[in-house]
């Protein structure tokens, strides 16, 4: 697969004359499933020049609110001037896509065209993160299935050999298997619901584009090894053991969440996404809160995961940890000098 077989396959993207919703003749039928994305506005999968950033990002999907998106759709040279950058991006103007980007850190890279944002899903709704009948969905979309295709087959390879960086916001809602979340030239950002890039893979974006990273052909760091450590690989028990440690008196309170190595690594191991990533790490011992109304606590020698019994069970027989003996709400990882490791 090419870099640009995504805009020839997008270039079916229409208005269904059927239902007047701006759909992917692809996902018509799934789309007749319960959800509550919104139709009535086209939408896009990349939002920057596919072939030429150097620079890609994995978000979720289109965003929607009531009132601001009916103002970028003020009429119908909006709509039309929408279509144009689907079927041409590598020549449209990216710097007025929406407000929302000019918020984001990663929005001028966008703008001049350093990077590109692809989204899992296109289709849009105000937060995808509490919408479990559009998550549902999103797994079934055609689509979506394509730009995980595309990603694995025509990006990664690219950045195996230095030519790309691949920032990866919602590993989860784009399904991508653990091989690829690993792959050189591939990093998997610790808070997938900040609106902004944190500042492991943000430096590593800006070196990278700066030549300060490694040249073609040398790896590129992953997710351990831009907060300083060396990639390893999850074995059953385990979560991801660093080969260089950080020992557990070195991490003072009040660093940034998404700097606590243990912290980290125990979220990307299962899934869990920082509520305030920049925010200060109240210490050992002491309570961080996470998406779905999850908490874990970093102890000295382990972390304590609060979820649902039903998800500390899952994550249990997926060799991920341990149900606490006398809390079946709490799920026990073992850590070693501050970093997660076999047990």
């Amino acid at each position: 697969m090419h870099l640009s077989d995504i805009v020839e396959y997008w270039a079916r993207f229409a208005r269904d004359e059927a239902t007047g919703q701006w759909t992917h003749p692809d996902d018509r039928a799934v789309l007749a499933g319960q959800h509550s994305f919104n139709l009535d506005y086209p939408t896009c999968p990349y939002l920057g020049p596919v072939a030429s950033a150097k620079v890609v990002i994995l978000g979720a999907n289109g965003g929607y609110s009531p009132t601001t998106t009916p103002d970028e759709f003020p009429d119908a040279e909006a709509f039309e001037r929408y279509l144009g950058r689907i079927r041409n991006p590598e020549s449209a103007d990216w710097s007025n896509v929406s407000p929302y980007y000019d918020r984001a850190n990663y929005g001028p890279l966008v703008y001049r065209g350093d990077a590109v944002w692809i989204n899992a899903s296109p289709y849009r709704s105000p937060r995808i993160s509490a919408e479990p009948d559009n998550q549902r969905l999103v797994r079934l979309l055609p689509t979506s299935a394509f730009i995980r295709r595309w990603l694995i087959e025509a990006v990664v390879p690219l950045a195996a050999r230095g030519e790309r960086l691949v920032v990866v916001k919602r590993p989860r809602l784009g399904q991508l298997p653990p091989e690829v979340r690993t792959a050189m030239g591939v990093i998997v950002d610790p808070a997938p619901i900040s609106p902004q890039l944190t500042s492991g893979p943000w430096k590593a974006v800006q070196e990278f584009l700066t030549g300060g990273g490694p040249a073609s052909g040398a790896p590129i760091p992953g997710p351990q090894e831009v907060a300083g450590h060396a990639r390893a690989t999850a074995e059953p028990g385990e979560v991801e053991a660093p080969r260089k440690r950080l020992k557990a008196d070195a991490i003072p309170a009040g660093t940034p969440q998404s700097q606590v190595p243990p912290l980290v690594r125990v979220c990307e191991a299962l899934g869990l996404e920082l509520i305030a990533p920049e925010a200060p790490w109240p210490g050992y011992g002491k309570v961080v809160h996470l998406a779905g109304e999850r908490s874990i606590y970093i102890n000295r020698t382990n972390a304590d995961v609060r979820s649902s019994p039903a998800e500390i069970a899952a994550w249990q027989r997926a060799g991920l940890g341990t149900v606490r003996p006398d809390n079946d709400r709490y799920l026990r990882v073992k850590l070693g000098r501050g970093d997660p490791h076999r047990g």
